[in-house]
């Protein structure tokens, strides 16, 4: 898989949404919430629109104007955004067309719509009717492979947990981890507010993940996997800090939103996050520091040679599975970059920016 590593210029950075092995998954109205914020204002038109140079135009203004937005980005295409937010002045701004179709909840009072579709030569995509079926078609059924793709890789992978469970030492697993929260987590009776966010996500790229949470935190925990086992110990984990601390941000897993990949506690400046190679050698260089906690002092070695050629058939399908969804994905990425060209020909990129300014100017007002 490819992995890209985003630094958190112009404020923090997550995916409101995923490509998973059931579909397209969207957090949208549980981050976007519109009893939360006092402004949303939903971007409509078509691919190539300039919604994302938009969104960016404002995270960058809200950076400059010493405000911390968050930046959700595509999770097909990460160089995209598909909303900001600005807790700082309660509002967010989001991209509501398909697949992650949003529609304000109260509208005119505190949701709109900006229908930058108002700035296309319609006669022009008239046009090019027949192509853009075409090319939208292909994207879906790229799309559609990708997902059955995805599904049989999920599959595996749940043999594959399953199979390294019974090597796992669940014990002393347990141990460790009520070792790990009576050192952070207080004895009491709390009301656990819990995020949920995608730190990563699959899409033309790959594997994209961020580290916008480790980057946050002061306490730095990275849990070396062993055959998939890390979830197994992050759902420990998740289930200890219940009712021990204020608020809770779940990082979910890019394919299985039920695994859990990532927990932050914002009030314990604490992260505790599958363990990465090339970051972990970032936070060295830099002299950062960090903790390890390694599941390999749980794995029994006797039991995982006596299952070891089945984990490595399932593994090796797995990979060749996820390999093909990938280039399905990409060639997904590449219709829908034909489809941003029609569009943008026929849009009149001074009247966005027009109506960008005219935005901007409300938001930060």
């Amino acid at each position: 898989m490819n992995k890209r590593i985003y630094s958190d210029e112009n404020g923090l950075h997550f995916f409101a949404a995923a490509n998973t092995y059931d579909g397209f998954l969207s957090f949208f109205s549980d981050i976007f919430d519109s009893d939360e914020l006092q402004k949303i204002t939903v971007l409509k038109g078509g691919p190539g629109v300039g919604k994302s140079t938009l969104m960016k135009n404002i995270a960058k203004e809200a950076q400059n104007l010493g405000f911390t937005p968050e930046c959700y980005h595509c999770s097909s295409d990460p160089f995209s955004l598909d909303g900001v937010l600005v807790k700082e002045k309660s509002f967010a701004v989001i991209d509501g067309t398909a697949p992650h179709a949003f529609e304000p909840k109260y509208a005119g009072a505190k949701g709109r719509i900006l229908n930058l579709g108002e700035a296309w030569d319609t006669s022009v995509l008239e046009r090019e009717k027949e192509k853009i079926k075409s090319l939208s078609c292909e994207k879906d059924d790229c799309f559609r492979r990708a997902y059955a793709l995805f599904g049989a890789a999920e599959n595996l992978i749940k043999d594959e947990t399953s199979i390294s469970a019974k090597c796992l030492q669940k014990e002393k697993a347990v141990r460790a981890c009520d070792k790990f929260s009576s050192k952070y987590f207080k004895n009491g009776s709390f009301h656990t507010k819990v995020k949920r966010v995608f730190t990563s996500a699959l899409g033309k790229e790959g594997r994209v993940r961020f580290f916008t949470f480790e980057n946050e935190s002061v306490n730095k925990y990275f849990v070396k996997d062993v055959k998939k086992t890390a979830p197994l110990f992050f759902s420990l984990l998740y289930e200890n800090a219940l009712g021990r601390v204020n608020e809770m941000y779940v990082g979910c897993g890019e394919l299985n939103p039920e695994r859990i990949n990532c927990l932050y506690f914002p009030s314990l400046s604490l992260c505790v996050s599958l363990y990465d190679d090339e970051y972990c050698a970032a936070l060295e260089k830099e002299q950062k520091d960090y903790k390890i906690i390694n599941l390999g002092r749980f794995f029994d070695l006797v039991s995982d040679r006596k299952n070891r050629a089945k984990y490595r058939f399932a593994e090796k399908c797995e990979k060749s599975l996820m390999k093909e969804a990938f280039s399905e994905l990409k060639e997904a990425g590449a219709l829908h970059e034909k489809l941003e060209e029609i569009y943008g020909e026929a849009t009149d990129y001074e009247k966005i920016t027009l109506f960008g300014e005219k935005l901007m100017k409300e938001l930060f007002n």
